[in-house]
Order: structure tokens, then C-alpha cells, then sequence
């Protein structure tokens, strides 16, 4: 199928030679299939997760081609590798904190890539390079944050609230440091360069669209730390004297230290993954 306008960039290329053969459907049904299995048996995600991924990157491979497919990989595929060295180096101080582990499931795939989703399924409807800055600014969030996340857990100096400016415990949402925020400008920055590589139109007119999708991701992945520090479930584990994001604990319920206890990391990700994707519709359709 592939509507995205032929921009020279070896994705291009690719998908002109893939969409036109016969039966290219089914054909990348078993690569996306390939990929979910893949991602599997490399402990990346879930079985839940892996049927997200296929979902997302069929639905998304379809609509906008393989320069949106490379998109989604490059951050799955970093942030695999961001996760594996932040778990190497800092794993039981963060596993005491954060409710899941490193493999993804459903839920975490879709928090980060629904809004990615809805752009492909937008743009099927009504082509428009809106809503690839979109579909660009939904990646860009998901890879800012979680470079932000993993990257900003190791900072030698001690993290403070987004909110208050006190120091924090290192990990905990809505905590912050000077070096999570540089490495979560560079996750955005980076998808925001894939995109422009890969979907946009390869000339300085895009820099305008590549700006948009980079601050939008990052604008996205500080509103994620807010709702981390206010809205968030945090609970008290009286045992080890200390907050964490496990709401349960050897089949008891702990109690809410702060925050909405349906509100918990996911959702903060889908919400703030959405803050991103719309600004950036919002600043397009403006500005263009």
C-alpha cells in the first residue's frame, strides 16, 4: 500500500520495489511476524508485547512504509539496549522502584506507539505531512523519555522533583537531572533526524517539521515527568521503609503514598506520548 510521497532515501526505494509485488501483504505479515518472534526470544518483550508489536508495525508498515518500520525499530531496538545497561549497572536499585521489568507487554507498547498508530491510520485517510510530523513526534516522545529514564539513572549527582526542585530518589518518576535531560533531548532529536531521513521530503524545507517533532517529543517527555510527580501511583512499602510503583506486595495491597492509584506508569506514558503527538499536529497545522 505505502501512501507516503517517494522522497529518495533507500526506505524509498524499498518500499517501491516491496509494495508492488504480489501478494506484499502476507509477505509482510511474516516479516512483522519475524520481527515479534525475534523481539521475543531476545527477552525485548513479552508474548502480549510481541502481539502489540506486530499489530503496530503491521498496521504502521502498511500505511507509511518501511521508513516508519526502521523509525519504530531504531527506538525499540536503543531503548532495548538503554534498558539492558541502566538494568547491568543499577537492576535491584530499580527493580525495588518500578512495578515492571525490562521485557515490555501489551500495555507498555501500546503507551508509547498507540498515538504512532493513530497518525498512520490519519494519514490513511487523509494524506497530509501533518500527520507524519505526528506519527514522527509520537516516536520522538516514547525514545526521549525513555532515554531520559535509563540514562538519567546513572548521573552521579542526585536527581530533584520536576515540581519542587528537592532531591529525589534516584528512578523515581518524576525525578530529574541535568543529565536525563540532556540524554532525553538527544532521543528526540535523533527519531526527529530518522524521521526526516526516512519519510520527509529530503531538502531544508523540512527542518521546519524536524524542529516541530523534536520539540514536541521533548515537551512530551517533561509533562511526563510532571504527571509522574503529582498524578502518578506511588505507594508506601513499609517493610523496606520507602516509596515504589508496586501497588502490591506478597498478595497484600500497600497503601497510596500520593497520586491516583489508577494512574500508574503506563498510563502516564500514553498520556503524556499524547500531550506530544497533538502539540505537534496542532503546531503543524498551524504553522503550515
Amino acid at each position: 500500500m505505502n501512501l507516503v510521497p517517494f522522497n529518495g532515501s533507500a526506505a524509498a526505494y524499498l518500499d517501491r520495489w516491496f509494495f508492488a509485488l504480489p501478494f506484499a501483504f502476507w509477505y509482510l505479515v511474516a516479516v512483522m511476524a519475524m520481527v515479534a518472534l525475534v523481539s521475543y526470544r531476545a527477552r525485548q518483550l513479552t508474548a502480549s508485547g510481541s502481539l502489540a508489536a506486530f499489530l503496530v508495525g503491521l498496521g504502521v508498515t502498511w500505511i507509511l512504509g518501511f521508513g516508519a518500520l526502521f523509525t519504530l525499530l531504531f527506538f525499540f531496538i536503543s531503548a532495548g539496549v538503554l534498558s539492558k545497561l541502566s538494568k547491568k549497572i543499577r537492576g535491584k536499585e530499580m527493580e525495588v522502584l518500578h512495578a515492571k521489568g525490562g521485557r515490555r507487554d501489551a500495555m507498555q507498547v501500546f503507551a508509547n506507539s498507540l498515538f504512532a498508530l493513530v497518525a498512520a491510520f490519519l494519514y490513511a485517510a487523509k494524506p497530509s505531512a501533518i500527520y507524519l510530523v505526528m506519527f514522527g513526534a509520537s516516536v520522538a516522545e516514547a525514545a526521549s523519555d525513555t532515554f531520559a529514564g535509563d540514562v538519567g539513572v546513572l548521573s552521579r549527582s542526585n536527581p530533584v522533583s520536576i515540581i519542587t526542585g528537592r532531591p529525589m530518589s534516584r528512578g523515581l518518576s518524576g525525578a530529574v537531572s541535568a543529565l536525563g535531560l540532556a540524554s532525553g533531548m538527544l532521543g528526540s532529536l535523533l527519531i526527529a533526524l530518522t524521521v526526516w531521513a526516512l519519510l520527509l521530503p529530503s531538502d531544508w524545507a523540512s527542518v521546519k517539521e524536524v524542529s516541530i517533532i523534536a520539540a514536541a517529543a521533548f515537551f512530551g517527555c517533561l509533562i511526563d515527568s510532571v504527571l509522574g510527580a503529582t498524578v502518578q501511583a506511588h505507594y508506601w512499602d513499609e517493610e523496606r521503609n520507602h516509596i515504589t510503583e508496586h501497588a502490591m506486595k506478597d498478595g497484600c495491597r500497600l497503601p497510596l503514598e500520593r497520586g491516583v492509584r489508577w494512574i500508574d506508569n503506563d498510563m502516564v506514558n500514553l498520556m503524556s506520548n499524547g500531550v506530544a503527538s497533538l502539540l505537534a499536529l496542532s503546531l503543524t497545522a498551524i504553522l503550515f
